[in-house]
């Protein structure tokens, strides 16, 4: 095995953290980099012998200090947090830095699946940054989660109003929908950065369940006891409060899914076992959620 020591931006998030857990759990060492190292999920990760550094992905200067000695990166921007611009523009500073490091394999934490002109502005962001990183010549994988499991449960996500919320109006509750877990994209992240021979230049769509919203809330009930709190806002009124990008995203998955079909998404559930073999149903998830909670 090569040096095991992997540097991961965006690690005080969903993505970035579980696979600093996970790397951890296997024995790399890891270089933690946050704007804001004396937080609270910064110091969890502390506690578990993460290295957590401070550095800007809008300071160039910054991320050359973090680089150092480091050729395995994780790569991950939050257009929630940065904004459209911002994350194109971070995402260079980071291939720029990766290129300048000399970096063996960068994992990018992409989204949708990999079409040029979705018309969905997070995820035509990423294939900016990814046709940048490819034109540096930098040697990477995409990783391309569906949406997360969290989306029923954290209230970072508004659930109320978001995926129990808007998205039954847009998609119906009837329709399939792929979900996994933040768990899972970080065993699989771990994974294909302990076989990068397998893995790099190429693509990985991560997909643990097929379900739509109708039983997902049932599966949600059974579990829980209770129907998840929601909010059906109008349209209208959702996008005064929250924008459009969402609206978009649903819009253009009812689209995608009709088009692959339930086939198409039982092939990539059935794919995504090569980086992850025992990923999560929506069934599983919620109890070891509500098991966590007790």
């Amino acid at each position: 095995m090569r040096d095991k020591r992997v540097l991961i931006f965006g690690a005080t998030g969903n993505v970035g953290g579980a696979t600093s857990r996970e790397m951890v759990k296997r024995g790399w060492q890891v270089r933690a980099v946050t704007r804001t190292p004396e937080s609270e999920k910064a110091s969890a990760l502390a506690a578990l012998g993460v290295e957590v550094v401070q550095g800007d992905m809008d300071d160039p200067a910054s991320l050359e200090r973090v680089f150092d000695g480091f050729r395995r990166v994780l790569s991950v921007q939050n257009w929630q947090v940065s904004g459209p611009d911002g994350e194109v523009r971070q995402g260079k500073h980071v291939a720029d830095a990766a290129r300048a490091a000399a970096v063996e394999h960068l994992v990018f934490a992409s989204a949708g699946i990999g079409e040029d002109h979705s018309g969905v502005p997070h995820f035509d962001n990423k294939r900016v940054i990814e046709r940048y990183m490819a034109s540096l010549g930098i040697p990477f994988t995409v990783v391309r989660p569906v949406p997360f499991m969290e989306l029923m449960t954290e209230k970072e996500f508004f659930p109320p109003m978001g995926i129990w919320g808007i998205a039954p109006k847009i998609m119906g509750w009837d329709t399939l929908f792929p979900w996994v877990a933040v768990r899972d994209i970080g065993i699989a992240n771990a994974t294909i950065f302990e076989n990068p021979e397998k893995w790099t230049g190429r693509e990985v769509i991560l997909c643990g369940d097929v379900k739509s919203l109708g039983e997902s809330r049932k599966t949600f009930q059974t579990i829980t006891g209770k129907k998840p709190f929601r909010v059906p806002l109008p349209l209208w009124l959702f996008r005064k409060i929250a924008g459009d990008e969402l609206i978009i995203m649903f819009r253009w998955m009812k689209r995608w899914i009709a088009g692959v079909g339930p086939q198409g998404l039982r092939e990539l559930q059935e794919a995504s076992r090569a980086v992850c073999a025992d990923m999560l149903d929506v069934e599983r998830w919620l109890r070891m959620k509500q098991k966590g909670a007790s």
